[in-house]
């Protein structure tokens, strides 16, 4: 999931869409920087076992193999793991996996790391508690996920003139539809305080708003394009806003952003 599904019904995203692998590099060249910083302060090191949900393109689960070296382990887990490859790393194991109905192996990682998961399972607290579960004492979990109603929306920055209304309309539009697959648009704001519930100690979180230039990425038109039926069936955007919108995101000069990103971590009592 992260990436691609941990499951299949709720999940927005058509894996089977043509450039869906596209889609999910484009978001590992946004989002993995981020990721990578916080998993290194929290001090992921050699002989570390790992479990990374929702592998999705897997650049993160073979980044964790690399720092935990020959003594670690990394597991990475996915519905659909059709885009994950452990390019030759014997430590890595890739596994088909729906965290919503197979076991874990309980208390059994010094991490557990999960982007782009949760806000796409209907028992939300379950699969954390899933998660949780999985930790060994002492053991860390990071959860990253949008904050799709929160004070940006796609292209909010950078507006040529005829823009902001379009833009307006696919904000909406992109809640509608994340609702009405049952997916919680505002999960990554609500992290933190799940963590704490989840039994989780030395809680934090941060928000990660990349600034894109136009022209540099294609994650958001990629997405967008992925989304259309969805979007078109609620009735607050017509086609021409979605193309207008990533038109925006193509002009050289012009800068946007896309939805903020929630880290939350927190450690399992000894």
């Amino acid at each position: 999931m992260g990436d691609t599904a941990t499951m299949e019904s709720g999940y927005v995203f058509d894996t089977s869409w043509e450039r869906e692998h596209g889609r999910l590099l484009a978001l590992e060249e946004i989002y993995d920087s981020q990721s990578r910083h916080r998993l290194t302060e929290l001090g992921v090191a050699d002989g570390w076992r790992c479990l990374e949900v929702g592998c999705g393109a897997g650049s993160i689960a073979r980044w964790l193999a690399k720092q935990v070296g020959a003594a670690g382990r990394v597991l990475a887990t996915d519905v659909d793991t059709s885009f994950a490859n452990t390019h030759g790393l014997s430590n890595l194991e890739i596994r088909t996996h729906d965290l919503r109905a197979d076991d874990l192996p309980d208390a059994s990682f010094d991490l557990v790391h999960a982007r782009a998961v949760i806000e796409h399972l209907p028992d939300r607290d379950e699969a954390l508690r899933r998660l949780v579960a999985a930790t060994r004492p002492g053991g860390w979990v990071i959860v990253e996920d949008f904050d799709i109603d929160g004070p940006t929306e796609p292209a909010a920055a950078g507006y040529y003139p005829g823009y902001t209304e379009p833009a307006e309309r696919l904000g909406r539009a992109l809640r509608a539809a994340f609702g009405a697959a049952d997916v919680a648009p505002g999960t990554g704001r609500s992290l933190s305080q799940a963590l704490t519930d989840a039994g989780l100690t030395e809680v934090g979180a941060q928000v990660h708003a990349p600034v894109r230039t136009g022209g540099d990425a294609v994650f958001l038109p990629l997405t967008l394009r992925s989304l259309r039926p969805r979007l078109l069936a609620t009735g607050e955007v017509t086609d021409w806003d979605i193309e207008d919108v990533i038109t925006l995101t193509k002009n050289h000069g012009t800068t946007y952003l896309p939805n903020f990103m929630v880290s939350a971590w927190g450690r399992k009592p000894v």
